[in-house]
């Protein structure tokens, strides 16, 4: 059996103002490093067999800060966990978006799983990648315990996996940062045992889903 235990990066100064990220990197902001030290002392009595994160800078930094309780672990990077690309609308609010490229921002709010956002992704571009990602991590670790530090995107592509929600669904679920998040992965079946559980960020107040 495969333990992964799931962690989308603290917040960020493009969370903050509604800016699409995507690929791009923005920092995390002070109470993103705070929510990624709440989860880092949560987290410190498992004993993990490598802690893994995006290559995105909100990503490592979160992975970094967990990593720091787990001297000895090895710590990896896997751009396959990136969150989905937004091309033309990186870096734009949703005003901007609309304002600029209002066809681009129709396609990508019309819940179309095959609609590729230009010089970006689809929905089901990243749900292959990320379905992809996590099953080789369980191949690779396959009696082990992980930690996987990824995007809210991609969390959600697989939820949807292990589910079986219909990509074209609107979403009905939420995302926050740095919550905790549990699947197991037994006889090639990935299992959700827990999602979103933020009781380790009461400390810093209400959490938005951003």
């Amino acid at each position: 059996m495969t333990r992964a235990i799931i962690i989308r990066h603290g917040e960020t100064e493009w969370n903050l103002a509604g800016r699409y990220q995507g690929q791009l990197d923005s920092p995390l902001t002070p109470r993103g490093v705070a929510q990624a030290e709440a989860i880092a002392k949560r987290l410190a009595g498992v004993k993990f067999d490598a802690i893994i994160s995006s290559d995105l800078t909100r990503a490592v930094r979160t992975g970094d800060i967990i990593a720091g309780q787990h001297a000895g672990t090895p710590r990896l990077i896997d751009a396959e966990l990136r969150e989905r690309a937004f091309g033309m609308l990186s870096g734009y609010t949703r005003a901007e978006a609309v304002a600029k490229f209002p066809d681009v921002e129709q396609g990508y709010l019309s819940h179309d799983p095959d609609y590729r956002i230009p010089e970006g992704e689809s929905l089901r571009d990243l749900y292959e990648r990320v379905a992809k990602a996590f099953n080789a991590w369980a191949d690779k670790y396959p009696d082990g315990t992980l930690c996987l530090v990824t995007h809210g995107g991609a969390l959600g592509q697989f939820l949807r996996y292990v589910l079986g929600i219909p990509l074209h669904e609107k979403r009905a679920y939420k995302f926050v940062n740095c919550a905790y998040t549990e699947f197991t992965r037994e006889d090639g079946h990935w299992l959700l045992h827990t999602w979103g559980d933020a009781h380790h960020l009461a400390a810093l107040g209400a959490e938005d889903d951003i």
